[in-house]
C-alpha cells in the first residue's frame, strides 16, 4: 500500500529543474558596457570622479532615500523618447543617403558597361541593369582613347601672336574708351560749370533761388508777385533747366502763351490818333533781362486781367469790353483802347501819331495802380483775419480803370470851364473891362510828359495818394465891379459821387449890390447851369462898371436884378435905356438914346469900317 501511495504521490508531483544559469559573455563586453553607460548615464562627459563617489555614498546610506521620484523618471522618459526620434531621424537620414550613393553608383556602372557594350558586349552585358537593357541598346555609345601630341612651334608661335594682339586691341579700346569718358566728363563739366555760373548770377541779381514744390530735384526761379492773384502767382515759379550748351533755360510749362504787353492807344473812327513807340524784341543777352522780361509779361497779362474784371462793372460809365480790347471814353469823339497784344507778333504802326505822352502816361498809371493793389493786399494780409463765417470772402475788384476816369471827366470838365472864361475874358476884354482868372488845381500827371515822371519812392506813393483820391481845381475870378468868382469843380466816380459837380463861391465888396444878395455859395449840377449863372453875374458886374464911368455916370438901375440902366434927360420926357447881356456869342449891349430913332447894339465882336471900337469909347460917342 505504501508502495503504490508512494508511486501515486509521485506520479502527480511533477518538478522542472532547471541548470544554473552560466555566465553572458556577452554582458561582459566592452561594448555592451558602453551601451549600458550611455543608457544609464547619458555621455562619458557626465561620468567623473565626484560623481562616483556621491553614487556609492548614496547606496551605503540607503536606496531608498536616492530613488528618483516621478518628476525625474519622467523627465528620464521624454528624454529618452527624444533620443529615440533622433535616432529614428538620422536612421531614415541614413538610408536616404546611402540609397543616393547606391543610385549614383548604379548610373555609373551602366554608364561603364553602355561604353564596354562596343569591345565586349559578353562581359558587358551581365553588370548592364534590366531597366537599361530594355531602353538603351548596345553599342550605342563608345569612346577611343586617343593620344596627346606636342604642336609644333610655329603654330605656337602664330597663336601667341594672335593671343598678343588681341590683347593689343583690347588695350587699345581700352585707352581710348578711358579718353572719351575723359572728354565727355571734361564737357560735362564746362556744362555743368557754365549752369552754376548763371544760377549764381541771378541769384546775385536778387531773383530768389529755390527747389521746386512738386520736384525736389530741380531749382526754380521766382519772379512773380506774392501778392498777386493765385493763378499768377503760381505762374511766377519756373524751373531752371539746363540745356544741350549748359545755359539756364526757363521752363515755364505749358501756360506759358509767349511775351505780352499792355498797349494803350487814342483812337477816333478806327484811326488811331496816339500810342507809344514798339519796345524793342530782340534777344536778351543774360538770364536776369529774360526774367525781367517774363515779369513784365506776367504783370501785364494780370493788369489786363484785373482791368477785364472791373470794365464789366462801369458800364454805366461808357467803358466797354469789346472782343481783345477795352475801350475807355476819352473825348467827345476820340476813345483810349487797351488792348493785350503778343510781343512777338505786334508790328509796328504804319502811320505817324501824335503826341504819345497821354497813353504812356495812362499805361504807367495803371501799373502802379495795381502795385498799390498789390501793396494794399499785403496789408490786409497782415491784419487779423475776419470772423470765420459760412459765406466766402469774395476777391475785391481793384480801382484800376476808376482813377483814370476821373482824370479824363475832370480835364474835360475843367477845359470846358477853361473855354467859357477865355471866351469871357475876350469878350470883357474888347469892351476895355479887367478882368483876371486865376487857378489852382491837384498835380494830373497825365499832362505832363513820360520824362517827368517820379522815380523816387515816397513822389511815387504821392502820386498814388493824388489819383485815388477826388480830383479838385478852384478857378477864383475877378470881375471888373469888386465882385469875385470861386469856382470849385470837384469829380469822382466812387460814391457818393459819380461824375463832375461844381460849387461857385461869390463875393462882393459892394453891400448893397444884387450879387451881394445872392447867395454865398451855390451848388450848380451841370456846366449849362454854370455857364448861365456866370453869365448873369458878370452882366450884373458889367452893368455896376458902367454905371460908375463918366459916359453913363448918374443912371440908375431900375431893378437891382436886372442888367439895366436908365436915365430921364428931362422931367417927364423920355429915357434913356441900356441894357447888358452876355451868351455863349459874346458880350452885347444895347441902348435906346432920347432924340434919336432906333436902338444902337454893341457886340464884343462887331467890327466897323474905321476899326473895332471899344464898348468904353462908342458910349463916349454916344453920350459924350
Amino acid at each position: 500500500m505504501m508502495n503504490s501511495s508512494t508511486s501515486t504521490m509521485a506520479d502527480q508531483l511533477a518538478l522542472s529543474l532547471r541548470a544554473w544559469p552560466s555566465d553572458d559573455t556577452s554582458t561582459e563586453s566592452l561594448s555592451y558596457l558602453i551601451a549600458r553607460i550611455n543608457e544609464q548615464r547619458g555621455s562619458f562627459r557626465s561620468v567623473t570622479e565626484a560623481s562616483l563617489e556621491e553614487d556609492i555614498r548614496a547606496a551605503n546610506v540607503g536606496e531608498e532615500d536616492h530613488l528618483p521620484d516621478d518628476n525625474d523618471a519622467s523627465q528620464e522618459s521624454q528624454d529618452a523618447n527624444a533620443k529615440g526620434e533622433e535616432l529614428a531621424i538620422a536612421r531614415e537620414d541614413m538610408i536616404k543617403r546611402v540609397g543616393e550613393a547606391y543610385n549614383t553608383c548604379s548610373q555609373a556602372l551602366d554608364l561603364v558597361s553602355l561604353l564596354l557594350t562596343s569591345h565586349t558586349p559578353k562581359v558587358a552585358e551581365a553588370t548592364v541593369s534590366p531597366y537599361v537593357k530594355q531602353t538603351v541598346s548596345f553599342g550605342s555609345l563608345g569612346a577611343e582613347i586617343m593620344q596627346h601630341t606636342n604642336e609644333a612651334g610655329s603654330q605656337q608661335t602664330s597663336e601667341d601672336l594672335v593671343g598678343l594682339g588681341w590683347r593689343m586691341r583690347s588695350l587699345t579700346r581700352s585707352a581710348d574708351s578711358i579718353l572719351t569718358s575723359a572728354t565727355r566728363l571734361e564737357q560735362e563739366m564746362e556744362r555743368e560749370s557754365t549752369y552754376w555760373q548763371q544760377i549764381l548770377e541771378i541769384k546775385e541779381a536778387g531773383w530768389p533761388v529755390s527747389r521746386l514744390p512738386g520736384d525736389r530735384q530741380t531749382l526754380g526761379v521766382r519772379f512773380g508777385f506774392a501778392e498777386a492773384h493765385a493763378e499768377f502767382r503760381d505762374r511766377g515759379l519756373v524751373a531752371l533747366r539746363r540745356d544741350a550748351d549748359g545755359n539756364v533755360e526757363l521752363d515755364h510749362g505749358q501756360r506759358w502763351r509767349g511775351e505780352k504787353r499792355i498797349r494803350v492807344r487814342v483812337v477816333k473812327d478806327g484811326r488811331v490818333l496816339a500810342e507809344p513807340p514798339t519796345r524793342s524784341t530782340g534777344d536778351d543777352k543774360t538770364l536776369s533781362q529774360r526774367l525781367l522780361r517774363a515779369r513784365n509779361s506776367l504783370f501785364d497779362e494780370e493788369l489786363y486781367h484785373e482791368l477785364s474784371r472791373e470794365g464789366r462793372n462801369l458800364v454805366s460809365h461808357s467803358v466797354r469790353c469789346i472782343g481783345p480790347s477795352i475801350r475807355v471814353p476819352y473825348d467827345a469823339d476820340s476813345q483810349i483802347e487797351i488792348s493785350l497784344v503778343d510781343v512777338a507778333l505786334e508790328e509796328p504802326l504804319d502811320v505817324s501819331c501824335e503826341d504819345s505822352s497821354i497813353p504812356s502816361a495812362i499805361a504807367i498809371t495803371l501799373r502802379l495802380l495795381l502795385s498799390h493793389a498789390h501793396r494794399q493786399n499785403l496789408h490786409r494780409r497782415s491784419q487779423p483775419p475776419p470772423p470765420i463765417t459760412d459765406t466766402p470772402i469774395a476777391r475785391p475788384v481793384y480801382s484800376l480803370l476808376r482813377p483814370i476816369l476821373e482824370i479824363i471827366q475832370h480835364q474835360s470838365a475843367r477845359k470846358t470851364v477853361e473855354a467859357e472864361f477865355t471866351a469871357l475874358n475876350l469878350a470883357l476884354s474888347s469892351a476895355d473891362l479887367l478882368f483876371t482868372a486865376e487857378e489852382t488845381s491837384s498835380s494830373l500827371y497825365l499832362n505832363r510828359a513820360i520824362d517827368d515822371f517820379p522815380t523816387d519812392p515816397s513822389t511815387a506813393r504821392t502820386l498814388i495818394n493824388r489819383l485815388i483820391r477826388p480830383h479838385h481845381s478852384q478857378i477864383t475870378l475877378s470881375l471888373p465891379k469888386s465882385t469875385t468868382l470861386m469856382l470849385d469843380i470837384n469829380t469822382s466816380v466812387f460814391p457818393p459821387i459819380f461824375g463832375t459837380s461844381f460849387q461857385l463861391t461869390t463875393t462882393s465888396s459892394a453891400p448893397g449890390s444884387a450879387v451881394a444878395d445872392m447867395p454865398h455859395v451855390m451848388p450848380l449840377p451841370t456846366i449849362e447851369a454854370l455857364q448861365k449863372h456866370i453869365w448873369y453875374v458878370t452882366s450884373l458886374d458889367i452893368v455896376a462898371a458902367l454905371q460908375v464911368m463918366p459916359p453913363a455916370s448918374g443912371w440908375t438901375q431900375p431893378s437891382r436884378y436886372q442888367a439895366e440902366l436908365q436915365h430921364k434927360t428931362v422931367v417927364s420926357g423920355p429915357n434913356d435905356r441900356l441894357s447888358v447881356s452876355l451868351d455863349s456869342e459874346g458880350l452885347a449891349v444895347s441902348w435906346v438914346c432920347s432924340g434919336k430913332t432906333g436902338n444902337r447894339v454893341w457886340r464884343s465882336d462887331s467890327r466897323t469900317e474905321e476899326g473895332f471900337l471899344s464898348l468904353v469909347e462908342v458910349m463916349k460917342d454916344q453920350f459924350g
